[in-house]
């Protein structure tokens, strides 16, 4: 989309490179407080009537909720340890093919348009830091679809699967949950922006090509050479199914139109 990246020309200074990896220490972080607090996840949410009483950081936090709300456990340390890897694999994917600059507003207008479809139509709970992070995954996955990952340490399973399971868990999550739709569609929205044209065009070139391919290889190959051809018209059996050809002591062949007299 042209004009997408004559937004980003103009907007080249909006770079921080390591964004999601930031992000991530800091979620890092927001799981480690369950120690002192359990109920770090309820002083992260998004709650609109909290933030107009002052309480203005749940504008930016609610995106950690959802990992303030795994509970510090051995097995969930583990997970974690396993998020954080996945996460700085994201953030250097993106940012190698993007530039810093395309992934630090993919970031950021996740992150906008779930604060402000919250803030006009209520809380959506832990939902939106879900929806972002989803949002992020989903990219990666569609963009490297080719990357495994160990499930459950044992089975490779290439990103491309779970990219399509979380596209239908999103799917389910805005026709089945009430109200969900609202937050899911700003969610999506930088997807739609910078992920969804590409994946189009990239369709659109591939049958480009394979249209070239099969013309070439018709193209290319030889013509049936004719069995007669006629000497004066160059006419042959191609042309007409019905013209007869006659053939001269000299070798010369011509059709029945253009057969010389004999004196």
């Amino acid at each position: 989309m042209r004009w997408l990246e004559k937004i980003e020309r103009r907007l080249d200074w909006v770079h921080f490179e390591g964004l999601f990896k930031y992000l991530t220490f800091l979620g890092v972080i927001a799981y480690a407080c369950q120690w002192a607090r359990k109920d770090i996840a309820d002083q992260l949410d998004f709650d609109r009537d909290r933030i107009l009483a002052g309480e203005v950081w749940r504008v930016f936090t609610f995106i950690f909720s959802p990992i303030g709300r795994q509970g510090f456990t051995v097995w969930g340390a583990v997970m974690m340890f396993i998020a954080v890897r996945v996460a700085f694999l994201m953030s250097d994917s993106l940012e190698n093919v993007w530039g810093s600059t395309r992934t630090t507003l993919y970031l950021l207008v996740g992150w906008a348009g779930i604060a402000a479809a919250q803030f006009v139509f209520g809380s959506g709970g832990s939902l939106g830091g879900l929806l972002y992070y989803s949002s992020v995954f989903l990219a990666f996955a569609t963009l490297f679809p080719k990357v495994e990952f160990a499930l459950f340490f044992l089975i490779p399973v290439e990103v491309r699967l779970l990219g399509w399971i979380t596209g239908v868990l999103l799917v389910l999550s805005a026709v089945t949950v009430p109200g969900a739709i609202i937050i899911v569609g700003p969610a999506l929205l930088p997807y739609a922006l910078w992920v969804l044209p590409d994946v189009i065009q990239g369709r659109k070139s591939l049958v480009k090509a394979v249209q070239r391919r099969r013309k070439f290889n018709v193209d290319s190959l030889p013509e049936i050479g004719a069995f007669h051809r006629c000497e004066i018209c160059q006419r042959t059996e191609r042309d007409s199914e019905d013209l007869q050809f006659f053939t001269l002591p000299d070798g010369k062949e011509y059709c029945e139109d253009h057969l010389p007299k004999q004196g």
